[in-house]
């Protein structure tokens, strides 16, 4: 199909803002100008969609329309079921090709080419930048991910779609084939005892009942009839620790040295039972809390995932850093689950769920940590961050960040960081120098701390600390805000971070009741388990102690 392309979707609304690249450049494809081009692709959806965005880019950069008539970009499918969502890209005279290994694959083939050739950049939701163009030569190369996996957790609005695809997370994107489709669940993703038995989320069935193990694969079967397009199917304990007892569950468990022993016979049960009729189809559990640990008899079969959650980690700390006592037991466990299952999820935990307002030192070890689960032969990543609300920490640069190392967990330092930089300009104005120097200095002020996801703030920068540095990190806000420009608002709900802590270090009963107006008024949640919301607190408290539960009737 050779189409000329208008970019005109309303389900897919591309928002552009540029903030330092402001002149219109010129885009040459082997000497030959960009504009200059025919977009040829392939029929589906997708493949279509993939020639909007080339065109909308292209004309965007240059300030031009494109006229065609003397190359050709060809942007099209070659299926590939090992490999979805990889690509290849080449450019020689005349001609400039895109293969996609599948819908999502075009899609993130384009998004890719302009990310590394033309510095488009989607940092938010409405916040994009661009380069000014520039000459491309000879291109010669492919793409495959390390992670098949790619879900983020962060709340960045309701008008997010975009930005993940660009960023090429790959779950809860969107049903229109434009989009490419996604790693679909049936149902919830995760502590779906619930749904399956009918045991309260407060409880555990038992899971070597021979009805629960009938109802599990019924409730399995249930869902992909009633839609093909899922892909993970979670079969996963409950969020409470209140395992069976009894008999029959305490004698496996015992012989296995694990309670995963039960659960895992049971996962085993459902996948066994639809393999042959849905082979492309996984079941995914849980290795959590009291089922971390591998069994010693029982192996996962091949269409079965084990998400292994980092609940107990340190995260100031490296997991490769062998020092931190409380990463080597989990790093044992990740070994010891990849000598048995060839695919491993992570369930991480990138912000302080206690205190969503608390600054959240991790930023030195996201990329050192993303690296090693992909050493480490892990499959899929989610990291869980502040999936309520806006927020009013940092939780958009980090969900940025995560969505990168997903996408190329082996970049090196300078890359990660110059990915820093590039979002706080965009997102934070002139001013960003000073945010990033609040950044820094917060995280060097607490690497020697152990520190876990429901600390209290002084926990992990003692208040004797901030006391010191208190004027320079006033300065360092009032800077960014005087140059933020259009992006004041940015970094005023980022600072609210600062507020919060700076009310713990200077009680001040005014600024605190003025600061849970501000909050509230945002609609940023203070915690994850949030079940009330006062009109009024005790504002001469310390605001970690301010009360967010429900009044007993």
């Amino acid at each position: 199909m050779s189409i000329k392309l208008c970019y005109n979707s309303g389900k897919m609304r591309l928002s552009i803002l540029s903030f330092w690249r402001n002149t219109m450049g010129n885009i040459l494809l082997c000497g030959l100008s960009a504009l200059e081009y025919d977009i040829r692709c392939g029929a589906s959806p997708a493949e279509e969609h993939a020639g909007e965005i080339m065109q909308h880019w292209i004309e965007t950069i240059t300030g031009e329309k494109m006229v065609g008539g003397k190359g050709v970009i060809d942007l099209h499918i070659e299926e590939d079921l090992t490999d979805e969502e990889g690509h290849s890209i080449t450019n020689t005279s005349g001609k400039l090709t895109i293969i996609g290994h599948g819908p999502r694959g075009i899609l993130y083939g384009v998004y890719g080419f302009l990310e590394k050739y033309l510095l488009v950049r989607h940092y938010a939701p409405g916040v994009t930048s661009w380069g000014d163009g520039g000459s491309i030569g000879e291109l010669d190369e492919s793409f495959s991910p390390v992670f098949e996996y790619r879900q983020d957790s962060f709340y960045l609005g309701e008008d997010d779609l975009e930005w993940r695809i660009a960023n090429r997370v790959n779950t809860h994107t969107s049903e229109d084939p434009r989009h490419g489709g996604y790693m679909k669940w049936a149902g919830k993703f995760v502590h779906t005892m619930e749904n399956i038995t009918g045991c309260p989320q407060s409880q555990q069935p038992c899971l070597t009942d021979p009805e629960v193990i009938q109802k599990a694969i019924q409730y399995t079967r249930d869902w992909l009839k009633k839609d093909p397009s899922v892909r993970l199917v979670s079969i996963s304990q409950n969020d409470n620790e209140k395992y069976c007892k009894c008999e029959r569950c305490a004698a496996i468990d015992a012989e296995e040295g694990s309670h995963m022993g039960t659960l895992l016979r049971l996962v085993n049960a459902v996948a066994a039972n639809i393999k042959d009729d849905y082979p492309e189809v996984a079941i995914e559990t849980l290795a959590y809390r009291y089922t971390r640990n591998i069994p010693k008899y029982t192996k996962p079969l091949p269409n079965v995932i084990i998400r292994l959650c980092s609940f107990e980690c340190c995260f100031t700390h490296p997991l490769s850093w062998d020092a931190c006592s409380r990463n080597r037991a989990y790093v044992k466990d990740l070994e010891e689950w990849n000598s048995i299952c060839d695919r491993i999820y992570i369930w991480d935990y990138v912000t302080n769920f206690a205190n969503y307002l608390a600054p959240y030192p991790n930023f030195n070890v996201l990329r050192d940590n993303m690296r090693f689960y992909a050493e480490h032969g892990v499959k899929g990543m989610y990291p869980e961050g502040n999936y309520q609300s806006f927020s009013g920490e940092f939780a958009e640069l980090r969900a940025y960040m995560l969505a990168k190392l997903a996408w190329e967990p082996m970049m090196a330092e300078s890359t990660y960081q110059a990915l820093i930089n590039g979002f706080l300009e965009a997102y934070y104005g002139k001013g960003w120098r000073n945010i990033r120097a609040f950044l820094d200095w917060f995280n060097g002020a607490a690497k020697a701390k152990h520190i876990n996801i429901y600390e209290r703030p002084f926990m992990t920068v003692p208040r004797e600390t901030y006391e010191v540095v208190y004027d320079a990190i006033e300065s360092w806000w009032d800077a960014a805000e005087r140059d933020a420009g259009d992006k004041l608002d940015n970094v005023k709900r980022s600072r609210l971070q600062w507020t919060y802590v700076s009310l713990m270090v200077r009680p001040d009963p005014e600024k605190a009741r003025a600061f849970y107006k501000d909050v509230n008024s945002r609609k940023i949640y203070w915690k994850e388990e949030q079940h009330f919301l006062p009109e009024e607190q005790d504002f001469t408290a310390n605001p970690a102690e301010w009360n967010f539960k429900k009044p007993k009737q």
